[in-house]
């Protein structure tokens, strides 16, 4: 019996999964999502990034010295001055609380990377250490959160553009007024 036992557990051994390959296609499939999730992120942030800059570009194009304002007098002076307060909530104000939250998301999302590498490594290496289940759900979890935040932010940035576009053009109408002169 104990040259039998002796002779199977080899066998027995080689044909258990290890714990590392059970969780293979959870990490694997994290590893995928992840990337995806990444890729959205940032795409998201490099968008919003160039359409900030392009509104402060644009509104700089048509900023008036100080002093040549206060030496302007009547409805166009005082209708550029509203205008290019609107333009400044409607751009530099109202993209602010976004761009904020998109910034701790990334420092979170950068930080939370290394875990997924670590699990890609460790499935590679055959050995991870922790509850592996728990990290896969954990991170699982976070793509789900950058996915929906992605949407809701695309959302809201597409509701400030509309915002930013019409104060552009009432600053562009009211800074022709003035320039002209």
């Amino acid at each position: 019996m104990k040259k039998l036992f002796l002779f199977i557990l080899p066998f027995l051994v080689f044909s258990c999964k290890p714990g590392v390959d059970a969780h293979k296609d959870a990490i694997t499939k994290l590893g995928t999502d992840w990337d995806a999730a990444t890729a959205a992120v940032t795409s998201f942030s490099g968008g919003l990034t160039k359409e900030i800059m392009g509104f402060s570009e644009q509104g700089s194009a048509m900023t008036i010295d100080s002093m040549v304002l206060s030496a302007l007098k009547g409805d166009k002076a005082a209708k550029y001055k509203d205008a290019f307060a609107a333009y400044k909530s409607a751009t530099t104000d109202a993209y602010t609380p976004v761009q904020n939250e998109m910034s701790e998301f990334l420092n979170m999302w950068t930080e939370k990377a290394g875990a997924v590498n670590a699990l890609k490594e460790g499935l590679a290496a055959g050995k991870i250490e922790g509850d592996i289940p728990a990290k896969i759900a954990e991170l699982s979890g976070l793509v789900t959160q950058g996915t929906e935040k992605v949407s809701a932010w695309t959302a809201k940035q597409t509701e400030l553009k509309t915002a930013a576009d019409a104060a552009l053009t009432n600053l562009k109408s009211a800074y022709e007024a003035i320039a002209k002169k």
